[in-house]
């Protein structure tokens, strides 16, 4: 059954509370009446109320001092409060006003005055009330919202840094720092083509357990859950955040939204970074061969030059020679005949270490080409 609106009446007077009654009546009111503040307030712990009218003479505790602590209490603070009294001069009015009241009726009491009064109170309390939380979902919403935009705010700057990083190390530096603004503790391990592992965790080095932790849950779901703790897994890394906000649903739904976000950029640059890095590699063992074959080369090359300036000596000294020794003219010339057959033999080893040469700076051309 649906509740009646509620006023709750002080004052020492039988007849006007009498009358407070019939008039609320009339307007399917109910009233609850008491004669003195100290049992106002009894009445208020056990009766949900919508409009209080209260004289201001009354016996005990005053009138004022009965408003001053309902608007003291969490409870009661937002009941409509009206005053009722013989005298009504600014000072009074004044002194109600700053009390928290909402009216000031002067005695005697012209009810049909009154009970206008009473219903537009009513009427707009209620309206206030309905406006009241209708504001606060606003309110709620909107700093829901802003703290979304505040979050996705980061997540576009952890996209701008990310963007920007040249190893792992920075990739996982970057992210490290948006995930400590979302207040969340997380590791990250990244799989190379060889599906050798790297593991990073904001606490400094990444502890054994988890990076096993991770290579296992890899053939689990996207999203695995366990506890407090979330790994996000992806084809070439694994995210874990430590302590997820699981007593909170909300925010533990729109942070797994915003994990979700931060993975897909995460993605994008692990795949470039690891292209570099096997390009880097490729690079170095070319560079490594390369400056290898300019050795082998420039030492061939002055060892066949130096092997043929030592021959044309030894002719030179072998003719000499052979002018002091007294022989024959065909000994002299038996002995050139087999000099000159060596030196030819020699050249020929020669030109073909040139042609060797040419080949190894062909394949230098392509080792170049392929890094390209």
């Amino acid at each position: 059954m649906e509740r009646k609106t509620t006023i709750l009446a002080v004052d020492d007077d039988s007849d006007i509370l009498n009358l407070y009654r019939l008039h609320a009546k009339e307007q399917d009111y109910q009233t609850v009446a008491a004669k003195n503040a100290e049992e106002a307030l009894t009445i208020l712990q056990q009766v949900t109320v919508d409009l209080i009218i209260s004289d201001v003479e009354i016996p005990g505790m005053s009138g004022h001092e009965f408003c001053r602590q309902v608007k003291a209490n969490e409870q009661t603070k937002n009941i409509p409060f009206v005053f009722v009294s013989v005298v009504t001069g600014l000072d009074e009015l004044v002194e109600a006003y700053s009390l928290g009241a909402v009216d000031y009726i002067h005695k005697p009491i012209v009810f049909g005055v009154f009970i206008l009064k009473v219903k537009y109170l009513i009427e707009t309390s209620q309206k206030n009330g309905e406006i009241k939380e209708q504001l606060d979902n606003y309110y709620q919403t909107a700093m829901q919202a802003m703290t979304y935009s505040s979050e996705l705010g980061q997540v576009l700057e952890f996209s701008k840094t990310c963007a920007l990083a040249k190893s792992f190390e920075d990739l996982a530096h970057s992210l490290f720092l948006t995930t400590r603004m979302l207040g969340l503790n997380c590791s990250l391990q990244v799989y190379d083509f060889n599906n050798k592992a790297m593991g990073f965790s904001d606490g400094g080095k990444l502890p054994p357990i988890e990076s096993d932790i991770m290579l296992l849950a890899r053939d689990q779901t996207r999203l695995y859950d366990f506890g407090r703790r979330t790994i996000i897994n992806y084809a070439r890394f694994s995210f874990l955040i430590k302590n997820m906000p699981i007593e909170d649903a909300e925010k533990y739904g729109r942070l797994k939204d915003i994990l979700g976000s931060l993975s897909d950029v995460i993605d994008s640059r692990v795949d470039i970074l690891l292209v570099h890095s096997a390009a880097k590699q490729k690079q170095e063992v070319v560079e490594m061969v390369s400056s290898t074959m300019i050795d082998i080369d420039a030492s061939f090359s002055v060892l066949q030059k130096e092997n043929v300036a030592a021959l044309e000596d030894m002719m030179e000294n072998m003719e000499e020679a052979l002018t002091l020794l007294g022989l024959t003219e065909h000994q002299e010339e038996s002995i050139l005949d087999i000099s000159q057959r060596c030196l030819v033999r020699i050249n020929n080893s020669f030109y073909k270490g040139v042609e060797i040469n040419s080949k190894l700076a062909e394949l230098h051309k392509k080792l170049i080409a392929i890094v390209d």
